[in-house]
């Protein structure tokens, strides 16, 4: 099993590029956790993706507006 981090997550793209080469090996991905979501997206593309997805923190937590 893996546990796929990625430094931020936005839309999730590279997330879901990383899952399909980890899940092409045959490794089965458990869990992806960002430390930080900037909340455009990534989460639906990820959960859609049928991964499970945690954040550490979003762009609001660290006080940052749109």
């Amino acid at each position: 099993m893996v546990l796929l981090v990625e430094d931020i997550a936005t839309t999730g793209g590279q997330v879901l590029e990383a899952a399909k080469v980890i899940t092409e090996t045959g490794a089965r991905i458990k869990r992806s956790s960002p430390p930080s979501i900037a909340k455009q997206g990534a989460r639906e593309a990820i959960t859609a993706a049928g991964f499970a997805f945690d954040s550490l923190l979003t762009k609001e937590d660290l006080g940052i507006k749109d």
